[in-house]
């Protein structure tokens, strides 16, 4: 029998960006991705302006929630791995816990913010726009990935 894998990594992965957390309550809703810019997973998602639209603009339009990672998707020139094209449907987590990339250090329990460039932070400062509801569910000193939640 071949050997399908003969070397591991020692230190497993606990997750990736939009990769849902855990099976707390939670819900999750799909919008169409309006624009011309890819979304990456785990990356947060404003209502468009079509019906069940979506968009990445930040403070343009109420925060849907945050785009949960979709297996298998091709890689495509118009989709990256890990993101979602233009014109894709995009499963939003509005409820729950999700892994997410954040550029600041973050303290459980603290409020998450979004920067205008639509990166999770810790911090008001700047014109950063709180995520209502969103919460860090970890402490990281430095920046990386974290669980964010809204119960």
């Amino acid at each position: 029998m071949a050997v399908i894998q003969n070397n591991f990594v020692e230190d497993i992965p606990v997750g990736y960006p939009g990769m849902e957390a855990d099976g707390e309550l939670s819900n999750i809703i799909t919008r169409t991705l309006e624009g011309d810019t890819a979304c990456a997973f785990g990356r947060p998602v404003y209502r468009g302006t079509a019906d069940k639209g979506c968009d990445l603009t930040v403070g343009a339009g109420e925060l849907l929630g945050f785009a949960v990672a979709r297996k298998g998707l091709p890689v495509t020139s118009a989709r990256a791995a890990d993101t979602f094209a233009p014109g894709d449907n995009v499963p939003i987590k509005n409820r729950g816990k999700i892994w997410v990339n954040c550029s600041t250090t973050a303290t459980d329990g603290t409020q998450v913010y979004i920067t205008s460039a639509g990166a999770v932070s810790n911090s008001s400062s700047g014109g950063n726009v709180a995520a209502t509801g969103w919460e860090f569910e970890d402490t990281i000193s430095a920046p990386g990935l974290v669980r964010i939640v809204r119960r």
